[in-house]
């Protein structure tokens, strides 16, 4: 490997295959001393529109979760130089333009799924996205 990665990003989602990514990037992250970014993103357009609760407090319901598991990956993960990101937004766009840019990301860690077959027909694959978008190297786990 003649690259030496600085920042390294992974976004996870609870699947057994994101879970997999993780462990994969901290052993990228140590082995090229790199700051690891852990990244859950909340899909805003997938929540309760309908819902009788306030979008604002539906978001700060999600963000305190996703922050809650980020947290406890990460103690799983024994890896000083990680900083973990609840995220709202579009997964694709995030994972492949706003937050690459944002920590000047240079390799990205997705699990191959994370979704359903079926919900995946529907929306297209999000680590296929990233592989096809994303401005550095990415490597998909599964």
């Amino acid at each position: 490997m003649d690259s030496k990665y600085k920042n390294i990003m992974v976004g996870v989602d609870g699947s057994d295959q994101s879970e997999g990514a993780f462990f994969e990037a901290i052993g990228a992250a140590r082995r090229n001393e790199a700051k690891l970014y852990v990244v859950q993103i909340i899909d805003d357009s997938s929540l309760l529109i309908n819902s009788a609760q306030p979008m604002n407090e539906i978001l700060a319901e999600e963000s305190e979760r996703a922050k809650q598991y980020l947290e406890k990956l990460a103690e799983r993960g024994h890896y000083q130089n990680m900083e973990i990101i609840p995220y709202i937004g579009n997964p694709k766009r995030a994972l492949t333009e706003e937050l690459p840019q944002k920590y000047e990301i240079d390799l990205i860690y997705v699990g191959a799924t994370g979704k359903g077959r079926f919900q995946r027909l529907l929306v297209g694959s999000t680590s296929g996205y990233i592989v096809n978008h994303a401005p550095c190297n990415v490597m998909v786990v599964r």
